[in-house]
This record gives structure tokens, C-alpha cells and sequence, in this order.
């Protein structure tokens, strides 16, 4: 089964990259993530990360 999933949580994007949860708030805090860009804040208040935005920013 495959999944497209656009939005993760801090969590799980630290998993998938090695970044840690307090390195990718560092980030967003920074301003080096955009808000609606790279991040956003869920309904329930959790920030997920957009998955193809953070790579493209890896990328540069």
C-alpha cells in the first residue's frame, strides 16, 4: 500500500532525515522555514512540515 502524504509532523520528518524535532523548530524559529511554505500549524496546534517543500529546500 502507498501513500501520498503531503503534510508530517515534526516527529516524523526527524525520523526520515535526521534532523532532530528541537534542530527543525530551530529552523522555523529562524525563519529558514516558511510558514505555509516548509510549515504549518494544524488544526489541533501540532506544526507539520510539507514534505516536497522541505526537500526542495534541502535541495538549494
Amino acid at each position: 500500500m502507498a501513500f501520498n502524504v503531503e503534510w508530517v509532523t515534526l516527529n516524523a520528518m526527524a525520523k526520515v532525515t535526521g534532523y532532530t524535532v528541537a534542530a527543525l523548530r530551530s529552523k522555523i524559529k529562524r525563519g529558514q522555514l516558511f510558514e505555509e511554505k516548509h510549515w504549518r500549524r494544524a488544526q489541533d496546534g501540532r506544526l507539520l512540515i510539507h514534505v516536497e517543500n522541505f526537500n526542495d529546500w534541502l535541495k538549494q
